[in-house]
């Protein structure tokens, strides 16, 4: 016996996965991008210089770390 219904369901689950990916995507990027702000007394001058502060500092791990791995890497072959 086959079962029709298994494949019949297949196409119809991945395309509705896909779409809740899209959606997912859309209103994350949409989020990010602040599109319906309705107020921003929250960002004063003291949240901006956190923000600087912590993207500095998390510019500054991600770099230690690649030039930590570089310098693995190099020293494997000296």
């Amino acid at each position: 016996m086959s079962q029709p219904t298994s494949d019949n369901r297949r196409p119809r689950a991945t395309g509705a996965l896909s779409t809740a990916v899209f959606a997912t995507a859309s209103l994350l990027l949409s989020w990010l991008r602040a599109e319906h702000v309705t107020d921003d007394r929250g960002s004063d001058s003291s949240e901006k210089a956190f923000m600087v502060i912590l993207a500095i500092a998390l510019g500054g791990a991600v770099t230690l770390a690649a030039v930590t791995f570089v310098a693995s890497k190099t020293a494997m072959f000296q």
